[in-house]
């Protein structure tokens, strides 16, 4: 393990800017995972041709009441597994910390990487924010993370062989024969066990491609096999209990398409793998089951597995900033809320982005109904809720990075973004379910006020390639959702004019350029920023880079004394 002392003053050459070329590769990598979700979304509007929003509404309305409390237990063990992880991979590096620090930290990480994606860039920046006061170094957080993602392939590796020799016939969907499956099943469990029985032999560590590897203890490798099991056959449970007709498919059916859209949603790279993830599990299980019914039990999937936890995870940041600024908690909370001030601006920014999809994704559907109220005279006001939430949305998706640049005009715009969220979700049918998720968000945002400090344009800051390709995903899986709903709709230039209180598709075509436009002028200004920023940054023919002093502080280690300076 390679550490550097602590305050050493080092003189380093400054890092060339990154070339037009890397730039282009960055975004043009972003443009390819939008391309992919476009055919991804493709997929399902074939598969869903004669299915439509109410359909699907009316499939909701199926699942029973006692299926969702117990796929909401089934989210928690999963979550309470996923947390194991974190601790096998300190007992593999031989670390130690309270557990509780341990599964609030991987509770945190596995909140975001679900409902973001980028497990590995989100995950390890979560935890190292919340491991490196504890005095875990960037190695260690690095190889953390590392375990991680591996114990959760091999999770997946275990997991379709199982299912092979348990239930041969649940690959039927890939044309694969029962005699080759238990064979391939077979086949597969043989090298996993010498994954775990290989830290017996190779006790040195194996050079491959440049790196040292090392295989871990067999006992370490076993409790990876198995975590990786348990954890995945308790998510695929999840979707089982959230499907509505579960008597139509066998929990085998789900397990196989749940692992093959994993499979396929990393491999797109798209955030939270949608669209992806939602087309295989719509492939696999529709010669069994009604697409209606599929599409129900993922959203309502999505809502427990992916947004409650987001949710909770900001709620309990919210808590402690709270009750950090009213100076009502002991000593050793305080601590625990200095410690965790690192990440607060990047959990609070994927809150405040998880939510502006979700006002946009809300606007994109039709109204079932309006209370009786709301009558003809209200149509002006549910005319411009509707319009106003899909603005505030759009918006709170381009703040979300300018959050996680702790900038305090993005914490005060949000604040307002957010109260008016909740407002326009009232006052559009008095949707309260609806006004729920933006208000949470505003009181978790609300007491960090602290964290937001840094003044600044908010546009003045180049948007990084993995934030277009979010915002990307979430704006195009936006306006798909509304032309799958609409898509019974003669659409034609009179709906531009039409107002009326069920003129759901008017008023999301005309929300929909208004969202069109601002992402467009933000997505222009972003562009100009960053070439007005790299144009700053290249160094002047023939001109060497310079040499500069800086120093580099390691985290204190646990009990180490520290000297103030004057």
């Amino acid at each position: 393990m390679v550490q550097l002392p602590h305050n050493r003053e080092l003189h380093v050459e400054r890092p060339q800017p990154a070339s037009r070329l890397q730039g282009l590769v960055r975004y043009g990598t972003g443009l390819l995972i939008l391309a992919l979700l476009g055919g991804a979304l493709l997929i399902l509007d074939r598969w869903l041709e004669q299915t439509s929003i109410a359909d699907i509404r009316q499939a909701i309305g199926r699942i029973d009441r006692e299926q969702l409390l117990l796929a909401a237990g089934t989210a928690a063990v999963s979550y309470w597994l996923l947390t194991l992880y974190d601790v096998l991979a300190l007992r593999h590096l031989r670390r130690s910390l309270p557990y509780r620090w341990v599964a609030f930290t991987a509770f945190t990480s596995y909140a975001f990487s679900h409902s973001l994606g980028f497990a590995s860039i989100i995950g390890a920046t979560v935890r190292y924010r919340l491991y490196a006061p504890r005095g875990l170094g960037a190695l260690d957080v690095a190889q953390i993370t590392l375990f991680v993602v591996t114990t959760f392939m091999l999770g997946l590796a275990t997991v379709l062989p199982v299912v092979m020799l348990i239930d041969p016939g649940a690959l039927k969907a890939l044309h694969v024969p029962p005699e080759s499956a238990t064979l391939l099943g077979l086949s597969a469990l043989g090298l996993l066990v010498a994954y775990a029985l290989a830290g017996f032999w190779l006790r040195r560590p194996l050079r491959l491609f440049g790196y040292d590897i090392a295989f871990p203890r067999p006992p370490i490798a076993t409790g990876q096999l198995l975590l990786g099991l348990c954890d995945l056959s308790l998510a695929s449970a999840v979707l089982y209990l959230c499907l509505p007709a579960t008597e139509a498919v066998s929990y085998m059916d789900v397990v196989v398409a749940f692992g093959l859209a994993l499979v396929a949603g990393i491999i797109s790279h798209v955030p939270g793998g949608l669209g992806v993830f939602d087309a295989i599990v719509l492939v696999s299980l529709t010669p069994e089951m009604a697409g209606n019914d599929v599409m129900a039990g993922l959203l309502v999937f999505r809502l427990i597995y992916y947004l409650a936890p987001l949710i909770l995870a900001g709620l309990m940041f919210g808590v402690l900033e709270a009750f950090q600024a009213r100076h009502r908690i002991s000593s050793a909370s305080r601590g625990l809320s200095a410690a965790i001030s690192p990440a607060v601006p990047l959990v609070l920014a994927a809150c405040t982005f998880i939510t502006g999809a979700f006002l946009l994704f809300s606007r994109a559907t039709p109204e079932e109904t309006l209370p009786a109220p709301f009558d003809a005279a209200a149509l002006p006001l549910v005319e411009m809720s509707h319009f106003t939430g899909s603005i505030v949305g759009v918006l709170l998706i381009l703040l979300a990075h300018a959050i996680q640049r702790r900038l305090h005009a993005a914490w005060v715009l949000s604040l307002v973004l957010l109260a008016m969220g909740t407002a326009a979700s009232l006052l559009k049918g008095g949707d309260w379910q609806e006004a729920i998720v933006p208000a949470l968000i505003f009181l978790a945002l609300l007491p960090a006020r602290g964290e937001f400090h840094r003044r600044g344009a908010i546009l003045h800051h180049p948007l990084p390639s993995s934030w277009f390709v979010a915002t990307g995903v979430a704006l195009a899986s936006a306006f798909w959702l509304g032309l799958f709903s609409y898509k019974r709709v003669a659409f034609s230039d009179d709906l531009w004019w039409h107002f009326a209180l069920h003129g759901d598709a008017s008023r999301f075509l005309r929300a929909s350029v208004a969202v069109g436009v601002i992402a467009l002028a933000a997505a222009v200004v972003h562009l100009v920023a960053a070439a007005s920023r790299l144009r700053q940054q290249e160094p002047a023919a023939g001109r060497h880079p310079r040499k500069e002093r800086f120093v580099v502080e390691q985290p204190p280690r646990p009990g180490a004394r520290t000297r103030r300076r004057a």
